[in-house]
Order: C-alpha cells, then structure tokens, then sequence
C-alpha cells in the first residue's frame, strides 16, 4: 500500500499538536503553581502587619572589646580592663557591640513571614544607628519567635559632638544597670518577597523598651 504524499505531513503535524499540549499543560500547571506561591507570600505579609513587635533586652555586651556582664560598671573593672578601656579612648575610640533582642507574635491562624527588615536604633533619643537586617524569619500561627540583632557600633564615630564621659556613660548604659537606665527606640520596617517584588511594611513601627 503507497502512503500519500499528504500522510507524513499529517503525522509530523499531529505530533507536533500533541508535543505543544504538553507544553501548554506543563506551562499552566508552572503559572498556577507560581500564583500560588505569590499568594502565599502575600497571606504572610498580611499575617505579619498584625503581628506584634517588641523589644526584650540586650546581651552579649562589649566594650572597647571588654565582655561585660550584666550591671557592669565602670568601677567594676579590673586594671588591664581600665588599661584596655584607656587605650581605646586614647585612639578616640569606643567600639561597642552586643545583641538586641527582638520578639515578634504571631496571633493570627496563618504562619507569617518576612526576609528583610530596615532598622532605626536610638538610646536616649540619639540615633547612633542605620541600617538593615537580611534575614528570613517566619513566625507560625499561634506562636512567636525571638530575632537577635547584632549591633557594632563605635560611639566616637557616630557621636562625635559627645564628650567623653558621655559617650562611657552611654556605653556602661547597655549593661543594664539599674541605677543609670537606658531608653531605647527601635524603629523597624519588615518586607516581603512577593512574585519577584519586594513590598514592604507600611511605614516604620516604633519599639520602646527601658533597659534596667
């Protein structure tokens, strides 16, 4: 039996509408998959706009490189740790670092989330910070979560019209001693990634917490 000329056409163009069908499906299934995964992101956005932000304390305090415990005061140190302190303030000086405690509350029936956050950070009312924390965080529904950020500072660079004993004394204030408290502000922004655009938190939340 002769096959027509017509036959093998018919046949490449019947395999070639059964190939663009799977393409189509595998396409469609990629966009439902994609839409839900954008609305998703943006259920966890909304759960984190009604989610609770505080801060709790502050650990892991260095001064000028010196561990300090909690209620540490100047008087307290020893004489390699005054030399130590001296030594930095003499270089115009004071590297401060420690860990800021966050905790975020999630009430909501849903997991909330998000990957970036934009920070303020003031103690007593001057800012001596900027800046932004790259980090995932998800908080599931019913639940909280206990964010650290670590904070590196050197007050001489960022208060440079402070005096000396000023800028010591602000330092000391971090250790929480309770006869020289510290008012902290944090003003945070979170964002979201949502369908390849970043949204972000309406406006910044102001965190209030006395450090005692």
């Amino acid at each position: 039996m002769r096959m027509s000329a017509s036959e093998p056409e018919n046949l490449i163009k019947t395999k070639i509408m059964k190939i663009l069908k799977s393409v189509s499906v595998v396409f469609f299934m990629l966009i439902a998959i994609t839409s839900c995964e954008v609305l998703d992101q943006m259920s966890q956005m909304q759960q984190l706009a009604l989610c609770g932000f505080k801060v709790t304390g502050v650990n892991r305090v260095h001064i000028a490189g010196i561990q300090m415990d909690e209620n540490t005061r100047k008087s307290d140190l020893g004489a390699a740790q005054i030399m130590q302190l001296t030594a930095a303030l003499f270089k115009r000086e004071l590297p401060v670092d420690f860990d800021l405690q966050l905790n975020i509350d999630n009430p909501n029936d849903k997991t909330a989330a998000m990957n970036r956050m934009d920070y303020e950070l003031f103690i007593d009312n001057k800012q001596i910070l900027a800046g932004q924390m790259n980090k995932t965080v998800s908080v599931l529904p019913k639940s909280n979560s206990n964010v650290s950020m670590p904070i590196a500072i050197d007050l001489f660079k960022v208060l440079n019209n402070e005096t000396q004993d000023a800028l010591v004394n602000l330092a000391f204030k971090l250790t929480g001693d309770q006869s020289n408290p510290a008012d902290i502000l944090l003003k945070v922004k979170p964002y979201i990634q949502v369908g390849g655009k970043t949204l972000a938190y309406p406006g910044f939340l102001d965190l209030k917490y006395t450090l005692k």
